[in-house]
């Protein structure tokens, strides 16, 4: 059975809070090959990791994180006591150890999360191949190819995949992320056609990642990546 990749969701959100520095940190010690993580900008525009437009099911606390600036931001608990951390201070926790998927959520975070990864590259121990970036927000991932090429790319759907042949001219992907219910055996095919590999979301339990990966899938999303490592 072929090598797959085992990127941890939002972390390893199924033993911390997701999108912290605990539930990067915890994946980092199960030697996860990457971690996926959610960006988006905040009023005070820096770059914060957190998953949802709104603040309510992660924090308690009511409005949108594009509304708020980053020391109201701050202040909130994510889950343990764990605050919303900054795309800067993931980086900086990980250190190049594993690779990293940075999900672009939000309208206008491409040129800001580029910067950043730029940077990161400059003065630190960070490679452009340690990186890969996907967004479902196709304009998106487009701007951010125009402006940091160098970084690979990845086509995301929460849905059956649409334009592939023109959207990989576009962008010159290296994968495409589906979501689990849209996964076919002669989908994956078709885009192996493409030689673009296919990664899963999401997926928390062996025997559907060893089925999977007997259809040919490339790698996984998941909540509890150490579950699929045992036999990676």
């Amino acid at each position: 059975m072929h090598k797959t990749t085992i990127i941890a969701h939002r972390g390893a959100s199924g033993y911390a809070p997701e999108n912290t520095l605990a539930a990067f940190k915890a994946a980092l010690d199960m030697k996860v090959d990457a971690v996926e993580c959610d960006v988006q900008i905040c009023r005070s525009g820096e770059v914060v990791v957190f998953h949802d437009r709104r603040l309510k099911r992660i924090t308690g606390e009511r409005g949108k994180v594009k509304r708020k600036k980053l020391a109201c931001l701050r202040r909130l608990d994510a889950g343990n006591g764990e605050h919303i951390p900054t795309l800067k201070e993931v980086l900086n926790l990980l250190d190049a150890r594993l690779g990293i998927n940075v999900e672009l959520k939000s309208k206008r975070c491409a040129v800001s999360t580029a910067q950043i990864i730029r940077n990161s590259i400059r003065t630190g121990s960070w490679k452009p191949d340690d990186f890969f970036v996907s967004s479902m927000r196709y304009r998106e991932i487009r701007r951010f190819h125009e402006i940091y090429p160098e970084i690979p790319t990845a086509l995301l759907y929460n849905k059956k995949p649409r334009r592939l042949k023109k959207r990989i001219k576009v962008l010159g992907a290296f994968a495409v992320h589906l979501k689990i219910d849209h996964i076919r055996q002669a989908r994956i095919q078709r885009i192996h056609n493409y030689n673009l590999k296919v990664y899963v979301w999401t997926v928390d339990d062996l025997q559907t990642a060893n089925k999977l990966r007997s259809e040919g899938v490339d790698g996984f999303f998941s909540n509890y990546p150490d579950r699929l490592i045992k036999k990676h």
